[in-house]
């Protein structure tokens, strides 16, 4: 989250009240900072922004329904995978009004882009003339480092469901067998599922979907 002012002419109006010697007719605009959270504070007439441009990857989609919790579901496509597209599995419980209509939905999201850069500097710099050339160096390759790897084509989304009596409270994973998914219900029951059938299914199934669309079983 970024910080920016609110109303600067509101802010304007008040340096002149407190400040009558001031004859500067604009604000200082306030540099980009990061907020941290328990570490700074809101200033009057601050608020806090989302800069999309901070994320190395940020899609967003909906199933109809909010989910409380969701969990990732490991695969075997490897531990280390640093190049887009990605492919990426995980399981969801909804919150429904109506708690016969909640279920848990098994996701497969694949071509998933995103933005590859640069976290060490690639060399040191001794001198004031080295460190303004390689800032414009980073400039330049940041802007290429920014650019969309993977393609420019939405996400896929597929999802098969499997009925739920209640709302899903809490879904885990099992790590050492991902099939096997636990959920809690808002009824207090706890419940055990075996979803290899539905894992299997989404990991054979060929990616035909429209880009940006979705597929639900």
């Amino acid at each position: 989250m970024v910080r920016s002012i609110k109303n600067p002419k509101k802010a304007k109006r008040k340096n002149k009240k407190g400040d009558g010697s001031s004859s500067s007719s604009s604000v200082p605009s306030m540099p980009t900072k990061v907020w941290q959270p328990g570490v700074d504070n809101l200033e009057e007439g601050e608020e806090l922004e989302c800069d999309p441009t901070a994320y190395n990857c940020l899609h967003a989609f909906h199933i109809g329904w909010p989910c409380l919790s969701f969990d990732v579901v490991r695969d075997s496509l490897g531990l280390l995978r640093t190049d887009f597209p990605h492919t990426v599995y995980f399981v969801a419980g909804t919150q429904a009004e109506n708690p016969d209509w909640n279920s848990i939905g098994i996701f497969k999201v694949s071509n998933v882009s995103g933005k590859r850069r640069e976290l060490v500097p690639t060399k040191a710099t001794t001198s004031d003339s080295d460190m303004d050339a390689e800032n414009s160096d980073s400039d330049s390759d940041e802007d290429s480092e920014d650019e969309e790897e993977g393609g420019s084509a939405a996400p896929i989304l597929q999802l098969r469901k499997v009925a739920h009596s209640g709302c899903v409270n809490r879904i885990r994973a099992m790590t050492q067998n991902p099939h096997i998914c636990a959920s809690w219900s808002d009824a207090g029951y706890v419940q055990i599922w075996d979803f290899s059938t539905h894992l299997n299914a989404l990991a054979e199934s060929e990616t035909e979907v429209p880009r940006g669309g979705s597929s639900v079983f």
